[in-house]
């Protein structure tokens, strides 16, 4: 039984979503289905902070010896590969999450498609891994969006270090440049927590429909629009209060205030092993609100998702 199934048929007129409601709704699924969740999402999230690590070591290790062009300050780590590199994983995380909700049928674990028509399976138990036409379209779709945020970010701080350098004497006081990143801290986090909304539902409709539709998918939630952003919110604060929370408190426990400064390797290894359940937790919950969502607004699109998870 899916979450789907309780989602009353919708009707003609004009739905209105409640927030408070959907989000009981989608917490409430995630929790009776913590354990399916948690296996079709954590090996993609585990190859996600493996590569990410491993990117890391490779151009931080030795900052001097990285290339310039490859660095930014709007991505984390602060290269623009790091995008690139985590987008299929996630795509994974949201294709699994949805399959599931929609009940679709899982003839293997590890699936790899080459072309269309040539697919091989493999049954690893508690494992699921798919390299699929599907997967690599949404794949591209994250990548740009995560690239063309982290780019804006970047832009947006260089603008903001030569509008103060134009405008204040040298050398710059702290108090000169707090309330500009302040202020551009909130923007950011709001900007960013409303694009990111609009593209995980873009790309859960192109999984839930199988064609990349976002303006069928805007007109659909007709009169929602601003109450699905707020519920997305919702959810990504949730996991932000928890992760950054729980990583100030293990940080502050793990690391005496009179230890020695923690080496380059310890200190990735913090921060992405802290963060590896919480990035799980995040898609898995983004993905499960895309899929409640949908599943009230767009119910034709339940059977067409069957066959994409099909041979």
């Amino acid at each position: 039984m899916s979450t789907l199934d309780e989602l009353p048929a919708v009707s003609p007129k004009r739905r209105v979503l409640r927030i408070g409601k959907a989000v009981a709704r989608v917490f409430g699924y995630c929790r009776a289905n913590a354990w399916p969740l948690f296996v079709a999402a954590w090996f993609p999230c585990f190859l996600t902070t493996l590569c990410l690590a491993a990117l890391a070591l490779v151009l931080f290790a030795d900052p001097e010896q990285v290339p310039t062009w490859l660095l930014s300050r709007g991505f984390d780590s602060r290269t623009w590969l790091s995008a690139i590199v985590a987008a299929p994983f996630s795509a994974m995380v949201f294709a699994f999450v949805l399959d599931r909700m929609a009940n679709a049928p899982e003839h293997g674990r590890v699936v790899v498609r080459r072309g269309i028509e040539s697919v091989k399976r493999f049954a690893i138990a508690g494992m699921r891994f798919e390299l699929s036409q599907r997967i690599l379209l949404a794949a591209l779709l994250l990548a740009a969006v995560q690239l063309l945020s982290g780019f804006a970010v970047a832009g947006e701080h260089k603008l903001l270090v030569a509008g103060l350098l134009a405008t204040h004497d040298l050398p710059l006081s702290p108090e000169d440049v707090a309330s500009w990143t302040s202020a551009m801290g909130v923007f950011n986090l709001f900007a960013g927590g409303f694009v990111l909304a609009w593209t995980y539902l873009f790309v859960g409709d192109f999984f839930w429909t199988g064609s990349f539709d976002p303006i069928g998918c805007w007109r659909a939630l007709d009169g929602n629009h601003l109450r699905f952003v707020a519920i997305m919110l919702i959810v990504l604060a949730t996991v932000a209060v928890l992760k950054y929370g729980l990583v100030l408190a293990a940080g502050l426990i793990l690391i005496p205030a009179d230890a020695a400064s923690p080496s380059f390797l310890s200190l990735m290894l913090m921060h992405f092993g802290l963060a590896w359940p919480f990035d799980v937790l995040h898609l898995v919950l983004s993905a499960a609100t895309v899929g409640t969502i949908l599943g009230a607004f767009r119910p034709a699109a339940v059977a067409s998702i069957r066959p994409a998870a099909a041979p």
